[in-house]
């Protein structure tokens, strides 16, 4: 009995461990264009760090709209309401990082660059949450 506690009570140390050390990065790489990707998964519930690095040779930023959320461009004042979270003002030939945590809602996140012009550009992407 006393062997099948500690066991148990082991398990439950590794698994709480295993929870509270759920990190993700994402490098994401913006040109003039686009993202280098159309599509970035993450597990719910997850701390997520982007590391986003600017090639382009204007300012870009990455920005995660509510779930159900879309934007028709322009994007304006109207559409602020609707970020989830965003890493803005990456100068052209620079790296910007910052943190967040996903949802805990699985589904299709909309990213898009908000400012003005940027989506019409190709500026969008989708965040798969798992």
């Amino acid at each position: 009995m006393k062997k099948n506690l500690v066991i148990a009570m082991l398990m439950l140390a590794l698994s709480l461990s295993a929870c509270a050390s759920k990190k993700v990065t994402l490098n994401v790489t913006a040109t003039d264009s686009g993202y280098d990707s159309t599509t970035y998964t993450v597990p719910a519930g997850t701390e997520v760090t982007v590391n986003l690095k600017n090639d382009g040779v204007i300012e870009h930023e990455f920005a995660i709209l509510k779930l159900g959320e879309h934007v028709t461009p322009p994007f304006g004042d109207k559409d602020e309401a609707k970020i989830f979270w965003e890493l803005d003002g990456v100068e052209a030939g620079t790296t910007k990082s910052d943190t967040f945590t996903t949802p805990t809602e699985p589904g299709e996140y909309d990213i898009i660059c908000g400012i003005p012009g940027h989506i019409e550009l190709g500026m969008v992407a989708t965040l798969i949450v798992k």
